[in-house]
């Protein structure tokens, strides 16, 4: 991704046309997944080259007593520099322009981590994995993080080159190489389930790749001229090429990766490299094109430009269409060639010292823009750079308002990882007045909470009062809930239910809900698991309320009127959907397990939430009635529980809760 074309008789045009397929990979598949699913192993290729090109530059300088670890730095910087700290820049002003001030402050905190080349380890360590977090895909320095690790190698590995290689000693320093590549390779994999953040963006577990690269460039040093039969390169050229397409065509961005998976590419991309060396063959002479040349010139700033724009797009106006994938891109190639013309080509030109260099192309535009980070990082009592008035602080405030969702509450009990003092928690405890432990427990995931305002109102109408507890992402279930939670959940999941399940077991009523269709899409075994724990429950006497997923409002920006009171001609319409085919589904199947089922009863609010079988995403009012896709704002919720007393009187599913007898209730199912 960034080393430039040499001027001298080492330049190999395949490889520029290599860095060509690499670049277009990762900006199809940013556009859209579907265009390319294996397109981001396009920045594995880059790793591979530049182990190769990097490696061969100093081995070779080694050789012959040449090799200057500063001077190795001065041509670093004049290549990567200039250009990344200008996009950097241009996307810092944007950001604190158009994003809303949270957001604006994480991307100066990601700028700030990509000028110190440390923006994979920001990303590890700091991206937010909350449940209401913004999707990575909007984080307008998020690509840095590849930056960071190829930065990290090029200040580790010439070190390692000076202290470990010796020219009599190559064979030796090979077996090294694949040593390391082996065990790069098989850490990712050892680690890709349990720490996948670590995984994909430290340097560590993508080493390999480099060292893939690493293993081709002593090869080449060492055998300057090898003698391979023409069949036998192309069929090498041919081999590895296979292995890089089929990978960007059959990988898909959900695998676990990297780790084995990125064997084939990043093996296939050597061997190209390696057959390009010993013999012209036909697939080097197709990427020395002069198109894929062009293109593999203007990589490195396409590769810097691509991310922000699609990211900002994202940020403000949602999925990317073909109309707008085609103009994004058009003006991704043109910033590109723009950058390269009037950016990289003029510093690479520089003549001055090392040190003057350094200073001149890294150091002091750097700190500029570390000064802007920190002021818009810090907003109080720095202050001097925030984009932000006072009436747009005042607006923003007033939206924010009428959209919180239940679980910025205190008395909404939803925890990742449930404490035994949570389950005690008083604040916790809605409805009519009253002290002590109440009979009725709300459990579920964000699903469940989000009801809280619409069961509060039932239960001030009825005279009962209610506990809640939720863990997000983790359905309510007294047996497994693994095998329905995505991986990095799992474990929070499993210790939180074995925290809340003898909790719920204490109480005489328990109202259920959750995202009962997003689990059930999983595997089909969820709803009858469901319907084994309910029937547990009423065996024991208990009334169990099992509550409907609300309809989801797929493509909703719960942030959109946020967004456009800086976004440029962003329209947040009222729109109204249908009822999701998914949510219906499961409902039903819900409500007719209650209905066959002694103490289980079954309510949902969609007759409410859609009254002529649609879905509007607004209060008659005007207030957004949804906090994103799939949760009711706490506002709404309460809203809702009002609106269903004033049309029928409280449900009779609650209506009986004060009443319940749960001995009564137990004795009845003994005899059944």
């Amino acid at each position: 991704m960034t080393d430039a074309r040499p001027q001298s008789t080492d330049y190999r045009p395949d490889i520029d046309g290599l860095r060509a397929i690499a670049v277009l990979a990762v900006i199809f598949f940013h556009l859209h997944e579907s265009l390319l699913p294996g397109g981001f192993v396009g920045v594995d290729v880059f790793f591979v080259i530049s182990g190769f090109l990097i490696t061969r530059n100093i081995l070779r300088e080694i050789e012959c007593g040449a090799f200057s670890l500063l001077e190795f730095y001065r041509r670093r910087v004049k290549r990567i520099a200039p250009a990344m700290l200008v996009v950097v820049a241009v996307t810092l002003l944007f950001s604190q322009l158009l994003m809303l001030p949270e957001d604006a402050r994480s991307a100066s905190k990601s700028a700030f981590a990509s000028v110190a080349s440390l923006a994979n380890v920001y990303f590890w360590l700091f991206t937010d994995k909350s449940y209401f977090a913004v999707s990575t895909r909007e984080l307008p320095f998020l690509h840095l993080w590849s930056l960071g690790v190829e930065e990290q190698f090029y200040l580790l590995w010439p070190l390692a080159l000076v202290l470990l290689y010796r020219p009599w000693g190559a064979l030796r320093f090979a077996a090294g190489m694949l040593a390391l590549a082996i065990g790069s390779f098989a850490l990712a994999q050892a680690l890709v389930a349990d720490h996948p953040e670590f995984t994909y963006y430290m340097l560590p577990t993508r080493a390999g790749e480099f060292a893939l690269g690493a293993l081709v460039a002593i090869a080449v040093v060492k055998r300057a001229q090898p003698r391979w039969p023409s069949p036998a390169v192309a069929w090498l050229a041919a081999i590895g090429m296979t292995m890089l397409v089929g990978s960007l065509v059959l990988l898909r961005g959900r695998v676990p990766f990297p780790g084995w998976l990125a064997v084939p590419p990043t093996l296939g991309t050597a061997m190209i490299i390696y057959a390009g060396h010993c013999r012209t063959n036909a697939i080097s002479r197709v990427l020395a094109t002069r198109g894929l040349v062009w293109i593999g010139l203007l990589s490195y700033s396409a590769y810097l430009w691509h991310w922000p724009l699609l990211a900002l797009y994202r940020y403000g106006y949602g999925e990317i269409g073909l109309p707008q994938a085609i103009a994004l891109f058009t003006a991704t190639m043109v910033l590109a060639w723009l950058s390269y013309r009037f950016v990289e080509l003029p510093a690479r030109r520089s003549t001055a010292t090392a040190l003057r260099l350094i200073v001149q192309q890294y150091v002091v535009p750097g700190a500029g823009i570390v000064l802007v980070a920190l002021c818009t990082m810090y907003p109080v009592p720095v202050g001097a750079l925030s984009a932000h008035t006072d009436a747009y602080r005042q607006r923003l405030a007033h939206l924010r308002e009428v959209t919180t969702p239940a679980v910025s509450f205190a008395w909404t009990c939803q925890h990742q990882w449930m404490r035994p003092r949570d389950t005690v928690d008083p604040r916790c405890v809605l409805g009519a007045p009253g002290s002590g432990e109440p009979r009725a427990i709300l459990w579920g995931d964000s699903n469940a909470a989000h009801y809280i305002g619409m069961i509060e109102a039932f239960a001030k109408r009825s005279g009962f009062r209610f506990r809640n507890l939720e863990i997000p992402s983790c359905p309510p279930l007294r047996s497994d809930a693994r095998p329905f939670v995505e991986p990095r959940l799992q474990r929070a999941c499993a210790d939180s239910l074995r925290i809340v399940v003898p909790v719920v077991d204490r109480f005489d009523v328990a109202i259920m809900a959750a995202s009962w269709s997003s689990y059930a899409l999983v595997s089909e075994d969820f709803l009858p698991m469901v319907f084994e724990t309910a029937r547990g429950l009423a065996a024991a006497g208990k009334l169990v309320i099992l509550i409907g997923k609300a309809p989801e409002i797929d493509g909703y920006d719960r942030r959109c009127r946020e967004k456009a009171l800086s976004y440029p001609f962003l329209a947040c319409p009222d729109y109204e959907v249908p009822i999701p085919r998914r949510v219906s589904e499961a409902n039903a199947k819900l409500r007719a397990f209650a209905q066959t089922t002694p103490n289980v009863r079954y309510f949902d609010a969609i007759d409410y939430l859609c009254p002529h079988g649609t879905c509007p995403v607004v209060e008659p009012t005007g207030e957004p009635r949804y906090y994103d896709e799939n949760h009711l704002t706490a506002a709404a919720s309460a809203k809702l529980g009002a609106r269903i007393i004033a049309q029928q009187g409280v449900p009779a599913a609650f209506a009986s809760i004060a009443g319940w007898d749960a001995s009564e209730a137990a004795r009845a199912a003994a005899v059944r």
